[in-house]
């Protein structure tokens, strides 16, 4: 091999070194998306909070609790239809998840889809039984209608 063409490819692999090494140390891990969306919140930055949320689901996807904490912020807001499909993503990723199930239900209970809370209470209380005593005055009132 020559020594220029040696040389172009020892700059070449330098400068791709380089490269990868500047984008690994901007790049944000979800985690840290998490916790940087938490401490948003905390501190009632909920626009940075929600973007925080979303780029952490963005950037894992199968993330359960990245969409939990999507899901929980959007419900805490009454944002109430963006907070169903963000519940359902992760009850579709982790279908025991309780809290999911009772974070959907009363997103539904909230838009007036009863039978659809009722449904997702059930599977609150199925996946964990001591949820019907703390939901006991919920499904009173939801009976009631």
């Amino acid at each position: 091999m020559g020594a220029l063409l040696q040389k172009n490819l020892m700059v070449g692999c330098a400068a791709l070194l380089s490269t990868f090494a500047l984008w690994s140390a901007q790049t944000v891990r979800p985690a840290d998306l998490i916790v940087q969306g938490d401490q948003q919140w905390a501190a009632g930055q909920l626009e940075q909070a929600q973007r925080s949320f979303e780029a952490a689901v963005q950037a894992q996807p199968q993330s359960v609790k990245a969409r939990m904490k999507l899901a929980g912020l959007q419900l805490s807001q009454q944002d109430f239809k963006a907070s169903i499909p963000s519940y359902q993503a992760a009850i579709g990723l982790d279908a025991n998840n309780d809290k999911a199930w009772l974070g959907v239900a009363f997103a539904y209970l909230h838009t007036g889809q009863d039978a659809l809370a009722a449904a997702a209470f059930d599977s609150a209380i199925r996946i964990n039984p001591s949820n019907r005593e703390k939901l006991a005055p919920v499904l009173d009132k939801l009976d009631q209608r």
